[in-house]
Protein backbone atom coordinates (compact mmCIF):
# COMPACT_ATOMS: atom_id res chain seq x y z
CA UNK A 1 0.00 0.00 0.00
CA UNK A 2 1.52 3.22 -0.44
CA UNK A 3 2.07 5.91 1.35
CA UNK A 4 0.27 9.44 1.77
CA UNK A 5 2.53 12.31 0.84
CA UNK A 6 3.14 14.82 2.91
CA UNK A 7 0.89 17.67 2.82
CA UNK A 8 1.87 20.78 0.82
CA UNK A 9 5.41 19.36 0.20
CA UNK A 10 7.07 20.37 3.01
CA UNK A 11 8.89 17.33 3.70
CA UNK A 12 11.56 19.18 2.71
CA UNK A 13 12.36 20.53 5.98
CA UNK A 14 13.04 17.18 7.05
CA UNK A 15 15.59 16.77 4.20
CA UNK A 16 19.03 18.33 5.01
CA UNK A 17 20.26 19.02 1.10
CA UNK A 18 16.72 20.53 -0.03
CA UNK A 19 16.34 22.43 3.07
CA UNK A 20 20.03 23.96 2.85
CA UNK A 21 19.24 25.08 -0.91
CA UNK A 22 16.10 26.21 -0.14
CA UNK A 23 17.08 28.60 2.95
CA UNK A 24 19.91 30.17 0.75
CA UNK A 25 17.59 30.38 -2.32
CA UNK A 26 15.69 33.70 -1.05
CA UNK A 27 18.96 35.59 -1.67
CA UNK A 28 17.72 35.07 -5.31
CA UNK A 29 14.29 36.39 -4.22
CA UNK A 30 15.48 39.57 -3.68
CA UNK A 31 15.42 40.44 -7.16
CA UNK A 32 12.13 40.77 -6.72
CA UNK A 33 11.67 42.11 -3.60
CA UNK A 34 13.18 45.33 -4.87
CA UNK A 35 11.21 45.25 -7.94
CA UNK A 36 8.76 45.40 -5.25
CA UNK A 37 10.34 48.37 -3.86
CA UNK A 38 10.65 50.23 -7.45
CA UNK A 39 7.05 49.75 -8.39
CA UNK A 40 5.81 50.81 -4.85
CA UNK A 41 7.93 54.03 -4.07
CA UNK A 42 6.59 55.81 -7.24
CA UNK A 43 3.43 55.60 -5.84
CA UNK A 44 4.25 56.77 -2.42
CA UNK A 45 6.69 59.54 -3.61
CA UNK A 46 3.56 61.37 -5.67
CA UNK A 47 1.66 61.36 -2.50
CA UNK A 48 4.06 63.29 -0.45
CA UNK A 49 4.16 67.23 -0.64
CA UNK A 50 7.86 67.60 -0.39
CA UNK A 51 8.38 65.34 -3.56
CA UNK A 52 5.82 67.27 -5.48
CA UNK A 53 7.07 70.74 -4.85
CA UNK A 54 10.93 69.30 -5.85
CA UNK A 55 9.79 68.45 -9.25
CA UNK A 56 6.83 71.17 -9.43
CA UNK A 57 3.99 69.08 -9.60
CA UNK A 58 4.25 66.79 -12.50
CA UNK A 59 0.93 65.74 -14.72
CA UNK A 60 -0.01 64.27 -17.46
CA UNK A 61 3.16 63.56 -19.73
CA UNK A 62 5.41 65.07 -17.40
CA UNK A 63 4.41 62.49 -14.85
CA UNK A 64 3.98 59.96 -17.50
CA UNK A 65 7.85 59.96 -18.26
CA UNK A 66 8.76 60.24 -14.44
CA UNK A 67 7.13 56.75 -14.18
CA UNK A 68 7.90 55.59 -17.53
CA UNK A 69 11.29 55.70 -17.88
CA UNK A 70 12.27 52.79 -15.77
CA UNK A 71 10.57 50.53 -18.32
CA UNK A 72 12.87 51.80 -21.39
CA UNK A 73 15.70 51.71 -19.38
CA UNK A 74 14.66 47.65 -19.26
CA UNK A 75 14.11 47.44 -22.96
CA UNK A 76 17.37 49.37 -24.02
CA UNK A 77 19.05 46.25 -22.02
CA UNK A 78 17.45 43.46 -23.61
CA UNK A 79 19.79 43.07 -26.08
CA UNK A 80 22.82 42.33 -23.93
CA UNK A 81 20.59 40.15 -21.40
CA UNK A 82 21.41 36.82 -23.26
CA UNK A 83 24.89 37.62 -23.22
CA UNK A 84 25.10 38.17 -20.17
CA UNK A 85 23.03 35.56 -18.29
CA UNK A 86 23.30 32.59 -20.77
CA UNK A 87 27.22 33.45 -21.41
CA UNK A 88 28.74 34.39 -17.33
CA UNK A 89 25.87 32.56 -15.72
CA UNK A 90 22.73 32.94 -13.94
CA UNK A 91 24.46 34.10 -10.75
CA UNK A 92 26.99 36.39 -12.54
CA UNK A 93 24.33 38.26 -13.79
CA UNK A 94 22.05 38.97 -10.58
CA UNK A 95 24.95 40.94 -9.79
CA UNK A 96 25.51 42.65 -12.86
CA UNK A 97 22.15 43.79 -12.59
CA UNK A 98 22.19 44.72 -9.02
CA UNK A 99 24.84 46.77 -9.14
CA UNK A 100 23.32 49.05 -11.34
CA UNK A 101 20.52 49.19 -8.87
CA UNK A 102 22.41 49.77 -6.12
CA UNK A 103 23.91 53.25 -8.55
CA UNK A 104 20.39 54.03 -9.88
CA UNK A 105 19.02 54.03 -5.66
CA UNK A 106 21.99 56.25 -5.14
CA UNK A 107 21.17 59.02 -8.01
CA UNK A 108 17.43 58.62 -7.14
CA UNK A 109 18.14 59.77 -4.01
CA UNK A 110 20.56 62.65 -4.55
CA UNK A 111 18.33 63.81 -7.54
CA UNK A 112 18.19 67.94 -7.32
CA UNK A 113 15.87 67.98 -10.54
CA UNK A 114 13.67 66.14 -13.01
CA UNK A 115 17.17 65.26 -15.56
CA UNK A 116 18.99 63.38 -12.48
CA UNK A 117 15.58 61.58 -11.52
CA UNK A 118 15.17 60.49 -14.91
CA UNK A 119 18.68 59.13 -15.37
CA UNK A 120 18.45 57.35 -12.00
CA UNK A 121 15.29 55.51 -13.12
CA UNK A 122 16.26 54.60 -16.05
CA UNK A 123 19.95 52.83 -14.72
CA UNK A 124 17.07 51.08 -11.97
CA UNK A 125 15.32 49.89 -15.01
CA UNK A 126 18.46 48.72 -16.84
CA UNK A 127 19.82 46.56 -13.45
CA UNK A 128 16.03 45.14 -13.24
CA UNK A 129 15.78 43.55 -16.90
CA UNK A 130 18.85 41.48 -15.75
CA UNK A 131 17.97 40.42 -12.59
CA UNK A 132 14.46 39.88 -13.30
CA UNK A 133 15.34 37.55 -15.65
CA UNK A 134 18.73 35.53 -14.12
CA UNK A 135 16.95 35.30 -10.62
CA UNK A 136 13.87 33.04 -12.00
CA UNK A 137 16.10 30.90 -14.40
CA UNK A 138 18.73 30.56 -11.22
CA UNK A 139 15.12 29.26 -8.75
CA UNK A 140 13.13 27.22 -11.44
CA UNK A 141 16.49 24.78 -12.23
CA UNK A 142 17.58 24.32 -9.18
CA UNK A 143 14.40 23.47 -7.56
CA UNK A 144 13.37 19.82 -7.40
CA UNK A 145 10.74 19.24 -10.10
CA UNK A 146 7.70 18.34 -6.98
CA UNK A 147 8.74 21.85 -5.55
CA UNK A 148 9.22 24.14 -8.89
CA UNK A 149 5.43 25.27 -8.76
CA UNK A 150 5.71 26.87 -5.31
CA UNK A 151 9.13 28.16 -5.80
CA UNK A 152 8.57 29.66 -9.22
CA UNK A 153 5.22 31.39 -7.39
CA UNK A 154 7.02 32.50 -4.45
CA UNK A 155 9.04 34.90 -6.88
CA UNK A 156 6.35 37.37 -8.38
CA UNK A 157 4.99 36.97 -4.77
CA UNK A 158 7.69 38.66 -2.93
CA UNK A 159 7.17 41.66 -4.97
CA UNK A 160 4.91 42.65 -2.52
CA UNK A 161 7.62 42.39 0.60
CA UNK A 162 9.12 45.44 -1.22
CA UNK A 163 6.29 47.05 -2.03
CA UNK A 164 4.71 46.86 1.44
CA UNK A 165 8.56 48.21 2.91
CA UNK A 166 8.05 50.89 0.22
CA UNK A 167 4.80 51.69 1.02
CA UNK A 168 5.51 52.02 4.80
CA UNK A 169 8.69 53.71 4.72
CA UNK A 170 6.71 56.46 2.64
CA UNK A 171 4.36 56.39 5.25
CA UNK A 172 6.74 57.33 8.13
CA UNK A 173 8.65 59.55 6.21
CA UNK A 174 5.39 61.53 5.23
CA UNK A 175 5.85 64.22 8.39
CA UNK A 176 9.47 65.10 7.63
CA UNK A 177 9.05 68.59 6.49
CA UNK A 178 12.21 68.75 3.89
CA UNK A 179 13.59 66.87 0.85
CA UNK A 180 14.19 63.65 3.09
CA UNK A 181 10.82 62.53 3.36
CA UNK A 182 11.54 60.89 0.08
CA UNK A 183 15.37 60.83 -0.80
CA UNK A 184 14.85 58.04 2.43
CA UNK A 185 12.89 55.67 0.36
CA UNK A 186 14.92 56.03 -2.28
CA UNK A 187 18.46 55.78 -1.08
CA UNK A 188 16.54 51.86 0.74
CA UNK A 189 15.48 50.83 -2.33
CA UNK A 190 19.94 50.12 -3.03
CA UNK A 191 19.77 48.34 0.33
CA UNK A 192 18.70 45.06 -0.57
CA UNK A 193 20.50 44.83 -4.10
CA UNK A 194 23.54 45.66 -1.86
CA UNK A 195 22.83 42.30 0.42
CA UNK A 196 21.68 40.28 -2.85
CA UNK A 197 25.52 41.29 -4.41
CA UNK A 198 27.25 39.66 -0.92
CA UNK A 199 25.28 36.90 -0.63
CA UNK A 200 24.93 34.98 -4.29
CA UNK A 201 27.77 32.85 -4.68
CA UNK A 202 26.12 31.15 -1.27
CA UNK A 203 23.87 29.70 -4.08
CA UNK A 204 25.07 27.03 -6.07
CA UNK A 205 24.88 27.80 -9.87
CA UNK A 206 22.50 26.07 -12.06
CA UNK A 207 23.07 22.85 -13.20
CA UNK A 208 21.76 22.94 -16.48
CA UNK A 209 23.80 26.29 -16.90
CA UNK A 210 26.66 24.54 -16.13
CA UNK A 211 26.20 21.00 -17.91
CA UNK A 212 25.59 23.20 -20.71
CA UNK A 213 29.25 24.88 -20.41
CA UNK A 214 30.78 21.91 -20.17
CA UNK A 215 31.14 21.74 -16.15
CA UNK A 216 29.02 18.54 -16.13
CA UNK A 217 30.64 17.29 -12.74
CA UNK A 218 30.14 20.46 -10.91
CA UNK A 219 26.74 20.19 -11.94
CA UNK A 220 26.34 16.29 -11.01
CA UNK A 221 27.95 17.47 -7.41
CA UNK A 222 25.39 20.16 -6.63
CA UNK A 223 22.48 17.90 -7.58
CA UNK A 224 23.85 15.17 -5.18
CA UNK A 225 24.40 17.22 -2.30
CA UNK A 226 21.18 19.35 -3.03
CA UNK A 227 18.57 16.66 -4.39
CA UNK A 228 20.04 13.01 -2.49
CA UNK A 229 22.08 14.71 0.60
CA UNK A 230 24.96 13.42 -1.05
CA UNK A 231 24.35 9.87 -2.25
CA UNK A 232 26.16 9.73 -5.19
CA UNK A 233 24.03 6.45 -6.85
CA UNK A 234 20.75 8.38 -6.06
CA UNK A 235 18.48 7.70 -8.87
CA UNK A 236 17.09 10.64 -9.14
CA UNK A 237 20.01 11.95 -9.91
CA UNK A 238 21.01 9.47 -12.44
CA UNK A 239 17.61 10.49 -13.74
CA UNK A 240 18.07 14.46 -13.85
CA UNK A 241 21.23 14.56 -14.67
CA UNK A 242 20.85 12.21 -17.63
CA UNK A 243 17.87 13.93 -18.70
CA UNK A 244 19.14 17.45 -18.25
CA UNK A 245 22.16 16.39 -19.71
CA UNK A 246 20.32 14.81 -23.36
CA UNK A 247 18.25 17.77 -23.46
CA UNK A 248 21.02 19.98 -23.53
CA UNK A 249 23.36 17.68 -26.13
CA UNK A 250 19.89 18.18 -28.07
CA UNK A 251 19.95 21.72 -28.01
CA UNK A 252 23.57 22.37 -28.19
CA UNK A 253 23.29 21.29 -32.03
CA UNK A 254 20.19 23.01 -32.69
CA UNK A 255 21.94 25.89 -31.05
CA UNK A 256 24.76 25.72 -33.33
CA UNK A 257 22.28 26.78 -36.04
CA UNK A 258 19.93 28.25 -33.67
CA UNK A 259 19.25 32.67 -33.11
CA UNK A 260 16.46 34.86 -32.02
CA UNK A 261 14.97 33.56 -34.99
CA UNK A 262 14.82 30.11 -33.41
CA UNK A 263 11.66 31.62 -31.25
CA UNK A 264 9.34 31.27 -34.51
CA UNK A 265 10.61 29.00 -37.22
CA UNK A 266 8.94 26.13 -35.86
CA UNK A 267 5.55 25.62 -35.28
CA UNK A 268 5.95 24.14 -31.37
CA UNK A 269 8.40 27.61 -30.96
CA UNK A 270 5.25 29.60 -32.48
CA UNK A 271 3.20 28.22 -29.91
CA UNK A 272 4.82 28.87 -27.14
CA UNK A 273 5.95 32.49 -27.99
CA UNK A 274 2.11 33.14 -28.87
CA UNK A 275 1.42 32.37 -24.84
CA UNK A 276 4.77 34.02 -23.98
CA UNK A 277 3.55 37.29 -25.40
CA UNK A 278 0.11 37.55 -24.22
CA UNK A 279 1.75 36.49 -20.41
CA UNK A 280 3.68 39.72 -20.91
CA UNK A 281 1.44 41.87 -22.33
CA UNK A 282 -1.55 40.75 -19.95
CA UNK A 283 1.08 40.79 -16.37
CA UNK A 284 1.84 44.31 -17.05
CA UNK A 285 -1.60 45.27 -18.41
CA UNK A 286 -4.60 43.85 -16.49
CA UNK A 287 -5.34 47.51 -14.38
CA UNK A 288 -2.78 46.73 -11.91
CA UNK A 289 -0.74 49.36 -13.06
CA UNK A 290 -3.20 52.08 -12.16
CA UNK A 291 -3.04 51.04 -8.85
CA UNK A 292 0.78 50.44 -8.52
CA UNK A 293 1.56 53.81 -10.49
CA UNK A 294 -1.39 56.54 -9.89
CA UNK A 295 -3.49 55.25 -7.04
CA UNK A 296 -3.03 58.33 -5.71
CA UNK A 297 -4.51 60.48 -8.85
CA UNK A 298 -7.32 57.50 -8.54
CA UNK A 299 -8.16 58.32 -5.08
CA UNK A 300 -8.27 61.71 -5.60
CA UNK A 301 -10.82 61.08 -8.38
CA UNK A 302 -13.36 59.39 -5.79
CA UNK A 303 -12.30 62.75 -2.90
CA UNK A 304 -9.33 60.45 -0.52
CA UNK A 305 -7.33 63.91 -0.32
CA UNK A 306 -5.79 63.52 2.69
CA UNK A 307 -2.03 62.41 2.84
CA UNK A 308 -1.99 60.25 5.41
CA UNK A 309 -4.77 58.22 4.70
CA UNK A 310 -3.76 57.70 1.50
CA UNK A 311 -0.41 56.64 2.32
CA UNK A 312 -2.27 54.15 4.67
CA UNK A 313 -4.16 52.77 1.74
CA UNK A 314 -1.15 52.17 0.04
CA UNK A 315 0.24 50.40 2.86
CA UNK A 316 -2.75 48.58 3.70
CA UNK A 317 -3.17 47.59 -0.14
CA UNK A 318 0.33 46.12 -0.07
CA UNK A 319 -0.22 43.97 2.74
CA UNK A 320 -3.17 42.63 1.48
CA UNK A 321 -1.90 41.88 -2.09
CA UNK A 322 0.80 39.65 -0.25
CA UNK A 323 -1.28 38.08 1.83
CA UNK A 324 -3.37 36.76 -0.81
CA UNK A 325 -0.39 35.88 -3.30
CA UNK A 326 1.22 34.10 -0.64
CA UNK A 327 -1.68 31.33 -0.19
CA UNK A 328 -2.70 31.53 -4.11
CA UNK A 329 1.49 29.96 -4.33
CA UNK A 330 0.57 27.52 -2.15
CA UNK A 331 -2.54 26.49 -4.67
CA UNK A 332 -0.23 26.35 -7.60
CA UNK A 333 0.64 22.39 -7.49
CA UNK A 334 -2.36 21.69 -5.45
CA UNK A 335 -4.73 23.19 -7.94
CA UNK A 336 -2.85 23.72 -11.46
CA UNK A 337 -2.14 27.01 -13.46
CA UNK A 338 -4.86 27.40 -15.56
CA UNK A 339 -7.86 26.89 -13.07
CA UNK A 340 -6.21 30.11 -11.29
CA UNK A 341 -5.63 32.06 -14.65
CA UNK A 342 -9.09 31.88 -15.45
CA UNK A 343 -10.79 32.71 -11.87
CA UNK A 344 -7.83 35.34 -11.60
CA UNK A 345 -8.82 37.31 -14.88
CA UNK A 346 -12.69 36.63 -14.31
CA UNK A 347 -12.49 38.28 -11.12
CA UNK A 348 -10.67 41.33 -12.40
CA UNK A 349 -13.48 41.31 -15.10
CA UNK A 350 -16.51 41.39 -12.68
CA UNK A 351 -14.32 43.98 -10.42
CA UNK A 352 -13.58 46.63 -12.95
CA UNK A 353 -17.44 46.31 -14.33
CA UNK A 354 -18.23 47.74 -10.57
CA UNK A 355 -15.42 50.34 -10.36
CA UNK A 356 -16.93 51.84 -13.51
CA UNK A 357 -20.33 52.08 -12.04
CA UNK A 358 -19.03 53.52 -8.95
CA UNK A 359 -16.48 55.83 -10.78
CA UNK A 360 -19.05 57.11 -12.80
CA UNK A 361 -21.67 57.34 -10.06
CA UNK A 362 -19.46 59.52 -7.68
CA UNK A 363 -18.78 61.89 -10.93
CA UNK A 364 -22.62 62.37 -11.53
CA UNK A 365 -23.65 62.66 -7.64
CA UNK A 366 -20.43 63.55 -5.58
CA UNK A 367 -21.73 60.92 -3.05
CA UNK A 368 -18.97 59.79 -0.72
CA UNK A 369 -20.30 56.09 -0.53
CA UNK A 370 -19.51 55.43 -4.31
CA UNK A 371 -16.14 57.06 -3.26
CA UNK A 372 -15.95 53.81 -0.65
CA UNK A 373 -17.19 51.73 -3.57
CA UNK A 374 -14.26 52.49 -5.81
CA UNK A 375 -11.62 51.85 -2.81
CA UNK A 376 -13.36 48.44 -2.57
CA UNK A 377 -13.16 47.24 -6.20
CA UNK A 378 -9.13 48.53 -5.82
CA UNK A 379 -8.78 46.14 -3.15
CA UNK A 380 -11.04 43.58 -5.29
CA UNK A 381 -9.40 44.23 -8.53
CA UNK A 382 -5.87 43.71 -6.69
CA UNK A 383 -6.94 40.63 -5.05
CA UNK A 384 -8.11 38.98 -8.10
CA UNK A 385 -4.81 39.69 -9.82
CA UNK A 386 -2.79 38.27 -6.90
CA UNK A 387 -4.52 35.00 -7.06
CA UNK A 388 -3.27 34.31 -10.79
CA UNK A 389 -1.12 36.74 -12.50
CA UNK A 390 1.01 37.32 -9.30
CA UNK A 391 2.17 33.69 -8.13
CA UNK A 392 1.77 32.46 -11.88
CA UNK A 393 4.55 35.53 -13.46
CA UNK A 394 7.21 32.73 -14.39
CA UNK A 395 4.81 30.55 -16.04
CA UNK A 396 6.56 30.95 -19.52
CA UNK A 397 9.90 29.36 -18.00
CA UNK A 398 7.79 26.63 -17.38
CA UNK A 399 6.68 26.47 -21.66
CA UNK A 400 10.13 26.73 -22.80
CA UNK A 401 13.02 24.57 -23.62
CA UNK A 402 16.04 25.13 -22.24
CA UNK A 403 17.72 26.38 -25.43
CA UNK A 404 15.32 28.98 -26.28
CA UNK A 405 14.44 29.56 -22.54
CA UNK A 406 16.79 32.67 -21.94
CA UNK A 407 15.75 34.63 -25.31
CA UNK A 408 12.02 33.42 -24.21
CA UNK A 409 12.07 35.15 -20.99
CA UNK A 410 14.36 37.96 -22.12
CA UNK A 411 11.55 37.93 -24.77
CA UNK A 412 8.86 38.59 -22.22
CA UNK A 413 10.75 40.73 -20.50
CA UNK A 414 10.72 43.38 -23.04
CA UNK A 415 6.61 42.71 -23.77
CA UNK A 416 5.88 43.57 -20.27
CA UNK A 417 8.89 47.01 -20.00
CA UNK A 418 7.54 47.68 -23.92
CA UNK A 419 3.70 47.75 -22.24
CA UNK A 420 4.64 49.13 -19.24
CA UNK A 421 5.65 51.85 -20.87
CA UNK A 422 2.76 53.07 -23.09
CA UNK A 423 0.82 51.80 -19.99
CA UNK A 424 2.59 54.09 -17.32
CA UNK A 425 2.98 56.64 -20.19
CA UNK A 426 -0.82 56.55 -21.09
CA UNK A 427 -2.48 55.99 -17.90
CA UNK A 428 -2.13 59.44 -16.80
CA UNK A 429 -2.92 61.31 -19.77
CA UNK A 430 -6.43 59.09 -19.78
CA UNK A 431 -7.54 59.72 -16.58
CA UNK A 432 -6.84 64.03 -16.88
CA UNK A 433 -8.66 63.81 -20.24
CA UNK A 434 -11.67 61.20 -20.10
CA UNK A 435 -11.98 60.49 -16.14
CA UNK A 436 -13.80 57.37 -15.50
CA UNK A 437 -14.94 57.03 -18.35
CA UNK A 438 -11.34 55.97 -18.73
CA UNK A 439 -11.96 52.69 -17.05
CA UNK A 440 -14.68 51.43 -19.82
CA UNK A 441 -11.27 50.49 -21.66
CA UNK A 442 -10.06 48.23 -19.24
CA UNK A 443 -13.01 46.59 -19.10
CA UNK A 444 -13.30 45.57 -22.80
CA UNK A 445 -9.36 44.59 -22.56
CA UNK A 446 -9.75 42.52 -19.70
CA UNK A 447 -12.82 40.34 -21.26
CA UNK A 448 -10.64 39.90 -24.41
CA UNK A 449 -7.77 38.46 -21.72
CA UNK A 450 -10.26 36.14 -20.29
CA UNK A 451 -11.23 34.92 -23.71
CA UNK A 452 -7.23 34.16 -24.53
CA UNK A 453 -7.31 32.76 -21.33
CA UNK A 454 -9.91 30.64 -21.51
CA UNK A 455 -8.87 29.18 -24.97
CA UNK A 456 -4.95 29.16 -25.32
CA UNK A 457 -3.54 28.62 -21.93
CA UNK A 458 -2.36 25.14 -20.80
CA UNK A 459 -2.09 23.34 -17.90
CA UNK A 460 1.72 22.32 -17.17
CA UNK A 461 1.09 20.94 -13.47
CA UNK A 462 2.70 16.98 -13.39
CA UNK A 463 5.30 17.41 -15.33
CA UNK A 464 9.00 17.88 -15.77
CA UNK A 465 10.67 20.84 -17.43
CA UNK A 466 11.84 18.95 -20.22
CA UNK A 467 8.33 16.59 -20.50
CA UNK A 468 6.67 20.08 -20.95
CA UNK A 469 7.19 19.71 -24.40
CA UNK A 470 5.08 17.27 -25.37
CA UNK A 471 2.12 19.34 -25.26
CA UNK A 472 3.49 21.45 -27.81
CA UNK A 473 5.43 19.30 -29.91
CA UNK A 474 2.99 16.52 -30.47
CA UNK A 475 1.74 17.01 -34.38
CA UNK A 476 -2.35 17.31 -35.62
CA UNK A 477 -4.09 18.49 -32.14
CA UNK A 478 -5.91 21.29 -31.52
CA UNK A 479 -5.58 24.08 -28.97
CA UNK A 480 -8.50 22.14 -27.05
CA UNK A 481 -6.70 19.17 -26.99
CA UNK A 482 -3.30 20.73 -25.99
CA UNK A 483 -5.10 22.96 -23.07
CA UNK A 484 -6.37 19.50 -21.72
CA UNK A 485 -3.61 17.91 -21.81
CA UNK A 486 -2.74 17.04 -17.58
CA UNK A 487 0.21 15.68 -16.66
CA UNK A 488 -0.05 12.17 -14.19
CA UNK A 489 2.22 13.49 -11.15
CA UNK A 490 6.16 14.13 -10.67
CA UNK A 491 7.83 10.88 -10.44
CA UNK A 492 10.56 12.86 -8.87
CA UNK A 493 8.43 13.28 -5.75
CA UNK A 494 7.91 9.40 -5.82
CA UNK A 495 11.39 8.83 -6.13
CA UNK A 496 12.74 10.84 -3.43
CA UNK A 497 9.61 10.31 -1.15
CA UNK A 498 8.95 7.03 -1.53
CA UNK A 499 11.96 5.31 -2.38
CA UNK A 500 11.07 4.27 -6.03
CA UNK A 501 13.78 2.95 -7.35
CA UNK A 502 12.16 2.79 -11.26
CA UNK A 503 11.58 6.19 -11.92
CA UNK A 504 13.01 5.97 -15.27
CA UNK A 505 10.72 3.79 -16.68
CA UNK A 506 7.92 6.04 -14.84
CA UNK A 507 9.08 9.17 -16.67
CA UNK A 508 9.29 7.17 -19.95
CA UNK A 509 5.74 5.83 -19.15
CA UNK A 510 4.66 9.01 -17.92
CA UNK A 511 5.33 11.35 -20.98
CA UNK A 512 3.79 8.35 -23.48
CA UNK A 513 1.08 7.91 -21.45
CA UNK A 514 -0.11 11.60 -22.34
CA UNK A 515 0.45 11.42 -26.01
CA UNK A 516 -1.62 7.98 -26.08
CA UNK A 517 -4.08 9.49 -24.30
CA UNK A 518 -4.55 12.69 -26.56
CA UNK A 519 -4.21 10.32 -29.62
CA UNK A 520 -7.06 8.27 -28.29
CA UNK A 521 -9.56 11.67 -27.63
CA UNK A 522 -8.44 12.52 -31.22
CA UNK A 523 -9.70 9.07 -32.81
CA UNK A 524 -12.77 9.71 -30.69
CA UNK A 525 -13.47 13.16 -31.73
CA UNK A 526 -12.47 12.19 -35.39
CA UNK A 527 -9.94 14.68 -35.46
CA UNK A 528 -7.54 13.75 -38.20
CA UNK A 529 -3.60 14.08 -37.75
CA UNK A 530 -3.31 17.33 -40.70
CA UNK A 531 -5.79 19.41 -38.92
CA UNK A 532 -5.13 23.18 -39.56
CA UNK A 533 -4.62 25.15 -36.24
CA UNK A 534 -2.85 28.14 -35.17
Amino acid sequence: MAKKGPLFGLEWIHDRGLRTLYLLLPIALLSSSYQGFDGMIMNGLQILPSWQEEFNYPTGPVLGLLNSIQPVGALVAIPLIPWIVEGFGRRNGIVFGASFTVLGAALQGSSKGVAQFVIARFLIGWGLAFTVVASPLLLVELALPRHRGLIMSLFPTVWYLGAITAAWVTFGTRKIDNSWSWRIPSLLQGFPAIIQILGIYLIPESPRWLIAKGRGAEARNVLVKYHANGQEDSPLVDLEYSEITAAIKTDAEFKKKSSWVSLVNTKPNRRRLGLVFFCGLFIEISGNGLVQYYLSAVLKSVGITNVTTQTTINGCLSIYNFVLASLASLLVEKIGRRPLFIASTAGMLFAFILWTTFAALYTTRQTSNYGIGVLVCIFLSNGAYDIGWTPLYNYPTELLPYEIRGRGVTFQTGVIHAFGFFGTFVNPIGLENIGWKYYIVYIVYTALELLVVWFFFIETRGYTLEQISVIFDTPGLTWKQRRNMRGTGDVFSQSRVYGNTDVEGSVSSQASKNVEEIEKESVVLGISSDRKEL
